[in-house]
């Protein structure tokens, strides 16, 4: 048995003609269960809760400016026609890897202008990241997006019609996708946490993030049914993430190597 039977309503309710909706709501959720985390880490350090409410504004704003940025480039002719809806962010489309891209160049910039070390600020945002995705990802469950090929498995999720690929037309249920992955970012925040909580180097952990996240996208990306650009038979988020990884890899060995090579 199913362990749901209706596709979810993308509205929480409404006044009149405004629409409140779910993706909305969880995404703030995430942002400031997110938030929260990282104060967590940084008080312990003697940070005062005003410098990191001026980080994360400038982070978060960038983030999402950078996520919708993305999302509207990969998906450009979904919006070449009619471009209000590039701004039309309550009904989905938020892409995670242009979100690590808007909120680390204002991570950069901020650290830069207030004379903070990045490594180590950004150590300490890496944990509320995680776990904010993880939460954020039921925003796509609402939305009906991130969903897999089809499966008789009791978890699978129902599907409209509507948002069904073609060739899947007559199949009511699919693969959680968004369910995977939310649960292997709460694994991922939980070791990002127990590291800033030791002495790992700073640097290492920001390269365990990119790692991490970095293999779960691109293993997901297999099982994707939604359309993007392809290239060389991966779908451009493995590209995305391969790059995080070796980025990843490299904050990892390159430090090892200068230190055996002084």
């Amino acid at each position: 048995m199913y362990w749901l039977n209706n596709p979810p309503s993308a509205v929480i309710f409404s006044i009149g003609p405004v629409n409140f909706y779910w993706y909305g709501l969880i995404m703030v959720l995430a942002m400031v269960i997110g938030y929260y985390l990282t104060w967590s880490l940084a008080k312990k350090h003697n940070w005062k809760s005003s410098d990191l409410l001026d980080l994360a504004f400038n982070v978060i704003i960038s983030g999402v400016i950078g996520a919708r940025l993305y999302h509207v480039i990969i998906h450009w002719p979904d919006y070449s026609h009619n471009l209000i809806d590039i701004v039309k962010i309550w009904e989905g489309g938020l892409a995670i890897h242009g979100a690590i891209i808007g909120g680390g160049l204002a991570l950069l910039l901020t650290c830069h202008k207030r004379h903070w070390p990045s490594w180590q600020v950004a150590s300490w945002l890496t944990p509320g990241l995680a776990l904010g995705q993880a939460i954020g990802r039921w925003g796509n469950f609402f939305n009906q997006e991130l969903f897999g090929p089809p499966t008789n498995r009791p978890w699978g999720i129902p599907i409209d019609v509507v948002y069904r690929p073609i060739e899947y037309l007559t199949t009511t249920h699919f693969h959680p996708l968004f369910l995977y992955e939310s649960i292997a970012c709460s694994l991922l925040a939980l070791i990002l946490y127990y590291l800033n909580r030791h002495t790992i180097k700073a640097q290492y952990i920001v390269a365990t993030y990119l790692i991490g996240y970095g293999l779960i996208r691109f293993i997901i990306e297999f099982w994707r049914q939604d359309p993007t650009l392809y290239l060389l038979g991966w779908r451009w988020p493995q590209w995305i993430s391969c790059f995080m990884i070796l980025v990843g890899l490299w904050l990892i060995i390159y430090p090892l190597i200068l230190h055996k090579n002084p």
